[in-house]
């Protein structure tokens, strides 16, 4: 029920993360609140109609989604977190991840109903939502739990693009190998039965295909990490108002604090929303116009890859 389907003709990123939303956050899911559409979720992101002249691809990529995520909680003054679960290739790789670890994460995060998921693929995002593990033994079925190395596991995909079946059904150890394909090679994972491909780009290595994680949070149930950033969003909201009464040599200081304080919040790895908003929220969500978007282009498409399929 979660699912939004159908996409618009480039829009499958906005559509898996508004799915994951209204999973998590509307009564669609596991929440209260009413659910979002593709068409309020992109207003409040600043777009404006007709969203179907809007060229998604080049400016979508996996950051913009998390930072998304964190902006339309922000609107709806709701708590949440988002980061890469398992990218074992190029930029913000999940360094000492590995494939069996990222599966017990994943098929732990698909029972619990404050966790959902997207999964970036060739030119396309889409919805993790479940999964089945078969055991490779006929003698084996029914005898409970068994051990990861003796069950082959299924992914259960939720599909947002009307030109696709609404959910795929496809091996982990598949995945594995998309994920762990680097350019210019790659599989394209609805499409496994033409193998590994290969792109027609001069770039070699990295690969921008991962799984994101999305969760609804409480700050009273998370770890000391999450304290950490609340304690320095404080800081650095106190540290503005006195840069504002003191003088260049006291505010420079203070500049060189916060830098630091940055950083830190740079290595937690992870995209926050708090429900609340600041002035530096502003100033990034003023960045999220129409017109700019229709021609600006993502960092992330360094690979020469667009999330454009439909």
């Amino acid at each position: 029920y979660c699912i939004s389907r159908p996409q618009y003709k480039t829009s499958c990123g906005i559509s898996s993360l508004v799915s994951c939303w209204n999973f998590l956050y509307s009564t669609l899911g596991a929440g209260s609140l009413p659910p979002i559409s593709q068409e309020g979720a992109l207003q409040i992101l600043g777009f404006q109609p007709p969203f179907e002249e809007i060229k998604f691809g080049p400016f979508t990529g996996n950051a913009t989604l998390m930072r998304w995520f964190r902006q339309i909680n922000d609107n709806f003054r709701v708590r949440g977190c988002s980061y890469i679960l398992y990218k074992p290739h190029g930029k913000h790789k999940t360094a000492g991840e590995t494939a069996e670890g990222a599966l017990l994460k994943l098929t732990q995060g698909l029972r619990d109903d404050t966790m959902a998921y997207i999964y970036h693929c060739q030119n396309h995002y889409f919805c993790p939502v479940g999964f089945e593990a078969t055991p490779f033994k006929a003698a084996k079925a029914y005898r409970g739990t068994l051990p990861t190395n003796e069950m082959e596991h299924w992914i259960l995909i939720g599909e947002p693009s009307r030109k696709h079946p609404a959910i795929h059904c496809k091996k982990w150890a598949d995945i594995v190998t998309d994920l762990n394909t680097q350019n210019p090679e790659y599989l394209d994972i609805r499409h496994t039965e033409r193998g590994i491909q290969c792109r027609k780009t001069k770039k070699v290595g990295g690969n921008l295909h991962c799984i994101m994680a999305f969760q609804r949070v409480n700050w009273q149930k998370l770890g000391p990490w999450a304290l950490n950033l609340e304690n320095l969003r404080h800081d650095l909201h106190h540290q503005g108002s006195e840069r504002a009464q003191g003088g260049l040599a006291e505010a420079q200081d203070d500049r060189e604090k916060t830098s630091g304080k940055h950083q830190a919040l740079a290595r937690l790895g992870r995209s926050n929303s708090t429900g609340t908003s600041n002035q530096k929220d502003v100033a990034w969500k003023c960045l999220s116009n129409t017109t700019e978007y229709r021609h600006r282009s993502s960092a992330e498409s360094d690979l020469e890859e667009d999330t454009t399929d439909d």
